[in-house]
């Protein structure tokens, strides 16, 4: 993100907060879409994420990469969103969507492979109990420490541990992997 953008969405400059929003949207819907129970809800997420990502940029520093606060940020909020609806409904149906990789060395059909995959860990992970799921997403996928886990979502580090293992196990078993 251009340190020149920031300064002025922060003065309050609209054309400058709309492309901010669509920069902000490609790369970061990825991430609401991953804790969502499908496009509609991750679009929401993210535009609320977006609103606490600029209300707060004045606490940005501009030192560190900016990527990575406002995605701490988006997902912060997301899981504030995710505890209210658990309280509202007991129970979360966060979702999908394992990052894609790629690879300027792989074939097409090693591609085609690793997608494959990809998509059926995904389909299997669905499946996966929502709190596992949770912490699956936040350990594996956004790189979350499990004091961080266990501190975002109001449980034990041993109970974040448990269930990472537990999606580990349940992945394994799903996929038949030994």
């Amino acid at each position: 993100m251009e340190i020149e953008l920031i300064k002025r969405c922060i003065q309050e400059d609209r054309r400058a907060q709309e492309l901010f929003y669509k920069q902000c949207y490609a790369q970061f819907i990825g991430t609401a879409y991953r804790y969502s129970n499908g496009k509609e809800q991750a679009v929401h997420f993210f535009n609320l994420g977006f609103v606490n990502i600029l209300l707060n940029l004045k606490k940005y520093n501009t030192e560190n990469p900016f990527d990575y606060w406002a995605k701490r940020v988006l997902i912060n909020t997301i899981l504030n969103e995710l505890k209210k609806e658990k309280r509202e409904y007991e129970r979360v149906q966060p979702t999908e969507n394992i990052s894609e990789y790629t690879r300027t060395t792989w074939d097409e059909e090693e591609d085609a492979i690793i997608r494959e995959k990809i998509d059926l860990i995904k389909e299997k992970a669905d499946l996966l109990p929502p709190m596992t799921k949770n912490v699956f997403n936040l350990y594996t996928i956004d790189g979350y420490k499990h004091h961080e886990i266990a501190s975002l979502l109001d449980i034990n580090e041993n109970t974040s541990m448990w269930h990472y293992s537990d999606a580990k196990k349940k992945l394994r078993k799903m996929l038949d992997i030994n």
